[in-house]
């Protein structure tokens, strides 16, 4: 059993307790009005607490790792208002309709990933009112459902760049970027020594038989962007096939996607200008 389900065990047996005492004063004699102002003071407590119980309960139905830092938060999809520049504004368009259309730009599901499963995320009507935006950002996002950390897609990935708490964060991070490369043992012997209460870190990997050495800044639990762009142009340089890394911006992250010019262009005539190029020079 997790922590959160002790906790709403805990509040729910303070919240049947103080219940209990509420009732008694409630139905029990009482000299003055003080009797009743204590009974209604009990019950609100017992409100609080039973409220308490539900809410713990709840949030211990997805296992810990599975979920976001609590300090986070569920990760929030890409909102663009409707008179900001991009917006879309255009009839819906079908939720397979974009799928079908990702595919031509080298944007595919996962095997084995459904529409049901897109569905478990967000309704049909918000993928097909902001069309080629939301899906994107599914499609750097992994299945909210069991079993945990099945990818939508492989080739891409949502960085939120506040993402550093322990040593090996900055591994977590840069594996993944290598994940949607498709080379994930492109770049070997990857470590960090990252510490919150430090000033820089340094991050070091070999990338075709050099060693390499990154310093990064240390800003609470923000990745240093100097450090990502780094290790970004080393691993396109290393695989040199025309291929970079775009984003489409989602806030403080960056839902990033390995791809050939050609291939973000395409997407960026169904959406446009919703990539853009990392470390582009």
């Amino acid at each position: 059993m997790n922590m959160n389900r002790i906790l709403a065990l805990v509040y729910a047996g303070a919240a049947l307790a103080i219940g209990y005492m509420a009732l008694s004063i409630a139905l029990g004699p009482k000299g003055d009005a003080s009797g009743w102002v204590m009974a209604a003071i009990f019950a609100g407590v017992t409100v609080f607490a039973a409220w308490q119980a539900w809410k713990e309960w709840r949030t211990g139905e997805t296992p810990p790792h599975a979920r976001p830092a609590p300090a986070k938060g569920k990760q929030s999809a890409p909102v663009v208002p409707v008179d900001a520049p991009g917006a879309w504004r255009g009839p819906p368009v079908r939720l397979e309709t974009q799928i079908e259309a990702l595919k031509g730009a080298g944007l595919t599901l996962a095997p084995g990933r459904t529409i049901e499963e897109l569905l478990t995320s967000w309704p049909r009507e918000d993928y097909e009112s902001d069309p080629y935006n939301l899906i994107l950002f599914v499609y750097g996002s992994d299945v909210e459902a069991e079993p945990w950390g099945r990818a939508f897609c492989e080739r891409g990935w949502n960085f939120d760049m506040e993402c550093l708490v322990q040593k090996g964060d900055y591994v977590s991070a840069f594996e993944n970027l290598l994940r949607i490369t498709g080379q994930p043992q492109l770049a070997s012997g990857l470590s960090d020594n990252f510490n919150i209460d430090a000033e820089t870190c340094e991050i070091r990997y070999t990338l075709k038989g050099q060693p390499k050495v990154l310093k990064a800044r240390v800003d609470n639990d923000w990745a240093d962007p100097k450090a990502v762009a780094a290790f970004v142009r080393d691993i396109e340089a290393a695989i040199g096939d025309g291929r970079h890394f775009w984003a489409a911006d989602n806030g403080q992250a960056s839902i990033l996607f390995f791809l050939t010019d050609a291939e973000a262009a395409k997407v960026n005539e169904l959406r446009e200008d919703i990539l853009v190029r990392c470390t582009a020079d």
